[in-house]
């Protein structure tokens, strides 16, 4: 069963359109349950009724013309209820209803099952038979089973086609993701390559034979020569014997073989890609349907061969290529270095497949002010490369090959958003206090994007939180006591007098230093944080020290711990603090070593119920809110399947908020928030009616939410707060602060796009 579900998926997903995809899908799905039809109907919302896509066993010419309503038949029933029925005589069921148009009349037994994808009925399958019969438990938990894993290729299928169609008819087509980094980026795509595999390259045709054939020449020269450093390498290392397969794969690169069938496949027009993959998406098929378990693994070598060749065949297109100067980046999966190749100023936008708008790349992007989307599924990467685009990083919405209209109502809504920007510019240097009297701090986070460091300190009261790994990750391995000495001793210049809080190194989860590899299986619950650097007590030594030597003179430094769950991890680091400074002051006794102010993160949930205890061990606490809110809803936050569940305005997480602010007043406890809530209008206002204070956002963040600041009271933020913690769902509270913004003349910081979505 397991064999024949990946086949069918496998077949589909390689297929060059979405028509086949189902064609393709139906004809499987018929001889694989031994059955006499096989249909597919697809969920038109637009007119409410479901139309027959494709079939095996119904009226061929119906398919694309018959529809049925919502409401009407089994179809429409399997819908309703979102479940299975099977039944032996379809025509004695209440809800049948006969279409003569597609020629069912000789089936009874009926069997269907919906296709659901995010909550929403895409479609529905259903097989049919001419004997009256119940469908048997195994065939109906196949079918349920296909209809779990069709929606990902079929969206994978449909998006192809509708890239395809684009390119002839010059419409524009749209794809919903994430919003990440609020924004609108209008620019060119320019994709990072993925990792290949033949799934990412479309079918396509080129009219110059005689290009394709060169390239694809100079390709198979490439492996060729990659194959002889290989044996070179190893021939000193490995048996004689064992080299042959070397032999084995030049043989198959001959024209004879793998060059002779490529050139059939350019002779009827497709590219070089395209016809390396028609290929060797045979070859494999047909090894693999053989008996022998020798000739059977030869599809592995095939594979390999055929993937080196394509690596050399988009290695060498990508070559010659550079960044648009509104470069629109398009990966898989975004990483910092991914951002830091891009020229300076070059960059609008990003998009990234996998990855979710709370993950630390997405955080990077709204620190450099970037407009991002997240976790647009199955995305046909190569098929967008050089494409015009526009990024609605307000509504989650990709537009690809916008028409002229829409490009010019995107052009006039970034000209109010920059008259916007504006304001909050011409007020970034005045202080953060509220109508009634209220002065905020408002601090920096940063750390993230090394080149961006050097900020207008008069735009903020200090940083809040300063990530110590970014100098890490830039290094090909840990960086020396000296060398992290001079990295503070910058900063801490660069913002004196005002204080600095240096978070010790916090790797682990989605933040991963080359030169020392964490592989886990659930990384956000394993080795990170302080569990790290606690294990590493010479790594731990050598950052404290450096952090306090940096601040002598400057006494501006103050420290602080992440992912803190335990009161022995606080006596631990305290510990090593102790020894760091009386060391140092044995080695320097000419200088005044200060003991700098020492602090928790408060990311892990159990760490919120250990306040009294913080309070007499540390100067004070900051709440990271974007892991707090991860570890409290059970989110993983770069995950795209669950970005929609991670809601840092869930009322058990305002609850949590308050109670921290709550008791850390009641035990005289200096404390603050350094999550991305913080650098939210709407969270800022309701983090400062908990009796927040002190608030740490990203640079991009700080003069919208002073601006904002400025024109509220506190008093009636307050009053706010307590119909927001009185709410029992996100959506609740989110409708409540909007109405509150509105209210007080504040509604044009909403994103109200003119166009149809």
């Amino acid at each position: 069963m397991l064999a024949t579900l990946r086949a069918i998926a496998e077949s589909v997903s390689q297929q060059a359109s979405l028509d086949s995809a189902l064609a393709c899908f139906v004809e499987m799905v018929k001889d694989a349950m031994k059955t006499e039809c096989c249909s597919i109907y697809f969920a038109d919302y637009s007119q409410d009724n479901f139309v027959l896509m494709a079939t095996r066993g119904l009226n061929p010419a119906a398919v694309g013309k018959f529809r049925i309503g919502f409401t009407e038949g089994l179809v429409g029933l399997v819908a309703q209820r979102e479940e299975p029925i099977n039944i032996a005589f379809a025509k004695s069921h209440p809800r049948f209803k006969l279409s003569p148009e597609v020629n069912e009349e000789g089936y009874n037994a009926f069997l269907s099952v919906p296709v659901v994808h995010q909550k929403k009925v895409l479609g529905v399958i259903v097989v049919q038979q001419k004997m009256a019969r119940v469908f048997s438990q195994d065939e109906e938990s196949f079918l349920i089973t296909l209809s779990a894993q069709l929606p990902s290729q079929l969206a994978h299928a449909e998006i192809k086609e509708v890239l395809r169609q684009d390119e002839f008819s010059h419409q524009t087509s749209v794809l919903k993701g994430v919003s990440s980094a609020p924004g609108i980026a209008i620019g060119q795509a320019f994709v990072i390559l993925p990792k290949l595999d033949f799934k990412s390259i479309e079918l396509k045709k080129d009219e110059n034979n005689a290009e394709q054939r060169r390239l694809f020449t100079q390709a198979v020269a490439a492996t060729r020569k990659e194959f002889n450093t290989l044996s070179m390498t190893l021939s000193d290392s490995i048996p004689k014997e064992a080299l042959a397969v070397f032999d084995v794969y030049q043989q198959l690169l001959d024209a004879k073989s793998l060059g002779q069938n490529v050139e059939a496949q350019l002779q009827e027009g497709w590219c070089a890609k395209s016809a390396l993959k028609i290929v060797i998406e045979r070859l494999i098929s047909q090894f693999n349907a053989m008996q022998d378990p020798y000739i059977k693994e030869r599809a592995v070598d095939v594979k390999d061969i055929g993937l080196r060749v394509l690596h050399h065949l988009v290695n060498t297109e990508h070559a010659v290529k550079s960044y648009p100067k509104d470069t629109v980046l398009i990966a898989n999966t975004l990483t910092p270095a991914m951002l830091a190749e891009v020229p300076k100023g070059h960059l609008v936008g990003v998009v990234s497949v996998n990855g979710a708008a709370n993950s630390h790349a997405s955080i990077l992007t709204r620190a450099m002010g970037i407009p991002a989307i997240w976790g647009i599924e199955d995305l046909p990467l190569l098929q967008f490369d050089g494409k015009e685009m526009i990024l609605d990083a307000y509504a989650g919405r990709l537009y690809i090959s916008p028409s002229q209209m829409l490009q010019t109502e995107y052009l006039q809504l970034q000209h109010q958003e920059s008259l916007l920007n504006d304001k909050f510019i011409a007020e970034q240097e005045c202080d953060a206090i509220t109508l009634d009297g209220e002065h905020i701090s408002l601090l920096l986070n940063a750390g993230l994007d090394l080149n961006t460091e050097k900020v207008n300190t008069k735009v903020c009261d200090g940083v809040g939180l300063y990530r110590t790994e970014a100098w890490f990750m830039q290094k090909g391995q840990f960086p020396s006591q000296i060398e992290q000495e001079n990295w503070y001793r910058e900063v801490l210049s660069c913002y004196h007098p005002e204080p600095v809080v240096m978070r010790t190194l916090d790797i682990g989860g989605d933040k991963v230093l080359d030169y020392f590899d964490i592989t886990e299986e659930n990384p956000f619950l394993g080795w990170r944080g302080i569990r790290v650097t606690l294990d590493h007590p010479e790594l731990f030594l050598d950052q404290l020290k450096a952090m306090v030597k940096a601040n002598i003179g400057l006494g501006n430094l103050k420290i602080m711990l992440p992912m803190i769950s335990g009161t022995e991890e606080v006596d631990e680091s305290l510990a090593l603090l102790e020894q760091a400074y009386f060391e140092l002051a044995e080695q320097y006794p000419e200088h005044t070593i200060e003991r700098p102010e020492i602090g928790v993160m408060l990311e892990v949930p159990s760490s919120v119920f250990m306040l009294p205890e913080w309070a007499k061990k540390v100067d004070f606490c900051s709440v990271g809110s974007n892991d707090l809110t991860q570890y409290l809803l059970a989110v993983d936050r770069s995950n795209a399947r669950v970005a929609d569940l991670f809601n840092p305005y869930h009322p058990a997480v305002l609850r949590v908020l308050q109670k921290v602010a709550t008791e850390c007043q009641q035990y005289e406890m200096s404390f603050s928030l350094c999550g991305e809530l913080g650098g939210d209008p709407e969270g800022a206002i309701l983090l400062i009616a908990m009796g927040y204070r002190r608030l740490s956002m990203n640079y991009s963040s700080l003069s919208k939410v002073k601006w904002v600041l400025r024109r509220l009271k506190a008093s009636d933020m307050e009053t706010l707060l307590a119909e927001c913690l009185a709410q029992s769902t996100a959506k609740q509270v989110l409708r409540l602060t909007r109405n509150f913004m509105i209210e007080h003349q504040l509604g044009e910081l909403f994103y109200t796009p003119n166009q149809a979505s």
